[in-house]
This record gives C-alpha cells, structure tokens and sequence, in this order.
C-alpha cells in the first residue's frame, strides 16, 4: 500500500515538474527570445513561411518536456530530485536561444558550448548514478511529505531556469533591435519606435536603426531627439558590415549613394544631397546629422536653401527647435513664429536658472525637456 502511494505521488510529481518546465519554455520561447529566434528563422529559412513564435514556442517546448521524460526512464530521477531531470533540456533550450551578433559577423563561442555541454553531460550522469545506487537505496523505505517534495523540486528549477537565464543570450541592445526588426517587418511603425524608448541608452546599431525607419517614413526631423543620441552624426550611419538586423545597404539605397572608403558620416551625407534629385529622406539625414554634430549655423542655411519658400512653424518639430534656439544665440537670425513652443523654451530658459549645480540642472531639465534639441544642444552626448 505504501509502495503504491509513493507510485501514485511521484507521478503527480512528475506531472507537475513537466508542466512547469513546459510553460517556462514556451515562455521564454514565445516571448522572451522570440525576437532571437525569429532573426535566426529570416536568416536560414527559405521565407515560404512567416514565423510565429508561439508556434516555435509550442514545438520547442513540448519537444524539450518529450525529451526529459525519455531520458528519465533510464536516468530515474525522482522524489525531491526529479526537477533534476530537466538538466539536459534546460541546456539544450539555452544553446538554441544563445543567438548573438555572431549572426551575421560569424565566430559563435563553440567552444563555450561544447565545454557547457560536456559538463553538464558529466554532472547529470554523475547525479544519477549516485541518486540511484546510493541514496535512492538507502531512503526508499523512508517517507517524506508531498510539500516538502514539491518545495524542494521548485528551488532545483530556479536554478535550472536561472542557468537557462545566463546562458543564453541576454544582450538587451541585440534584442531590442530585433524586437524593431520583427515589427517594422509586420508593418508596426508604432511599436517598433516603442522598443526601448524610455531608456537613456541605446547601441550603436539601434540608433541607426530606428534613423533608417523614421527617415523613411517621414518622421527624423520630428523624433529624433525624442530617443538617446550618444554618436552625433556617426549614430546615423550604419557599419558597411552588417553587424544587426538593419542592412547598411538599405540606407545607403534611401540615400542613393554609398559611403567611400574612410568617409566620415557627414562628408558622406554632404555628398548626398549634392546629388541633383534630392529627396526629403535625404535632406533629414543631412539637417539632422547637423544638428547631432551642433553645427548649428550650417544647419540654418542648409534650412534656407532646402525650404526657402516654406514658412519656419511648418517645418519639423526639431528644426524648429534649433532655429529658435539659434535666434537666441544670434539676434539678427529669424526666430520661428511658434508661440507655443516660445512658451516652451522660455520654461525652458527659466527651468535652467533654477539651478546652480550643473549635474544637477541637467537632470532636472532632463525630465521635461529631455527629448528637445535644446537639452541635446547643451546637455546630450558630446
């Protein structure tokens, strides 16, 4: 009768084990590093089918809970140490979200995995062999409560799931460039500017990135400010060598021309619009690589011979910004008919004396006027 109990309560046991790491799996699948996975779909697979990552989810996932109820058989894991089972399983969901920049540039860490791999195959098989032959003997006629059970077997996953964590790829900057990846290739411009909006930092290639996509659909001129500028002008430039999601050749195609070797961005971008048909996309890249570099009156008379017939409170948001800006720095310069903004700036003008200490007044104008040219003028990134 005790025999049957202890059959009866390591099968819910079981169950239970399977189910948690069926739901941690398709978890960090379908959302965590879905992202990931679905750079390394776009870039084996043959494009017949649009990936879905709660499909890749579910397979992963079921296929990895399969497989450590196969091994087990042979393994026999049980009581408090069956959560042990899901070792190899855990690993294996590791490697197959591990996926870097090394994407695109080659050189994966082999290595590292290889030796992960063969010390976890050690570990585990060690682990069983002395469960088995020494303890499992020496406690099977000893009864232990199902909570204590179930206790112990939830601590041995947050280690597993915490190893899973850690060793695989959780480069923040590589991810949110492809979460942009994966929306703007559905067509959701929204939430893909969305992607690490709020933070103050933001890589190289991101901030190309989301140039590119606001570029193309209009809207440099009026956001750029609004996410973290650390490159000047050089952060509007992708690397000639694909190194993330973003193709270099897909803006150099926006722009009409490619950069020459050694070129600097923004001789690259003054060539650009030498070029004799000029389109707004390239006429942003150039203003607003102006603007990164503070080459503030360069800009105004690169403003006057691109939209000399264009009223000033009409054109984008930051280009206002820096036309008032540098009417206040020159007085015979056009300042822009914006009462609104006026009112901003003088909150602005105002905010700042407030404050002696520099670090200080930076934070605090920061908070509301941190996404302005004028915080980037005088506080951002030099």
């Amino acid at each position: 009768m005790k025999n049957k109990e202890e059959i009866r309560l390591q099968r819910v046991v079981m169950a239970l084990c399977a189910i948690l790491f069926a739901v941690f799996s398709f978890l960090f699948v379908a959302e965590y590093q879905s992202s990931l996975l679905e750079l390394l779909y776009d870039k084996v697979a043959t494009g017949k089918l649009e990936y879905n990552g709660y499909v890749a989810g579910g397979v992963i996932s079921l296929a990895l809970t399969l497989l450590a109820l196969w091994i087990n058989k042979y393994t026999g894991f049980k009581r408090e140490w069956t959560a042990f089972a899901f070792m190899p399983s855990a690993l294996i969901l590791s490697f197959i979200t591990d996926i870097d920049r090394s994407l695109y540039v080659g050189g994966y860490d082999y290595i590292k995995w290889i030796i992960v791999l063969v010390a976890g195959i050690i570990v585990y098989a060690l682990f069983s062999f002395v469960l088995r032959r020494v303890l499992f003997a020496k406690i099977k006629n000893i009864a232990m409560s199902a909570n204590r059970i179930i206790w112990r077997n939830l601590l041995l996953f947050v280690i597993l799931f915490s190893l899973v964590g850690f060793l695989s790829n959780g480069e923040e900057n590589f991810k949110r460039e492809a979460r942009v990846a994966s929306y703007y290739k559905k067509g959701d411009i929204e939430s893909a500017l969305k992607v690490g909006s709020l933070s103050n930092v933001a890589s190289h290639s991101l901030t190309a990135q989301r140039a590119y996509i606001l570029a193309k659909n209009g809207m440099l001129g009026e956001k750029v400010f609004e996410y973290p500028q650390l490159y000047k002008a050089d952060g509007l430039i992708p690397e000639r060598t694909q190194v993330s999601p973003l193709v270099p050749d897909s803006v150099f195609a926006l722009l009409g021309i490619s950069p020459s070797q050694d070129e600097k961005p923004m001789e690259f971008l003054k060539r650009a619009v030498m070029n004799d048909s000029v389109s707004d996309a390239v006429k942003d890249y150039y203003l607003s690589g102006l603007l990164l570099d503070r080459q503030i009156v360069e800009f105004t008379d690169a403003v006057k011979e691109f939209y000399p017939d264009t009223e000033l409170n009409k054109l984008p948001k930051h280009y206002q910004e820096a036309l008032m800006l540098y009417a206040s720095i020159d007085e015979n310069a056009t300042s822009v008919n914006n009462q609104a903004m006026q009112e901003q700036f003088d909150a602005f003008v105002a905010l700042e004396k407030e404050h002696d200490d520099a670090f200080v007044r930076a934070n605090y104008v920061r908070r509301r006027f941190g996404r302005t040219y004028w915080w980037y003028y005088l506080y951002g990134s030099i």
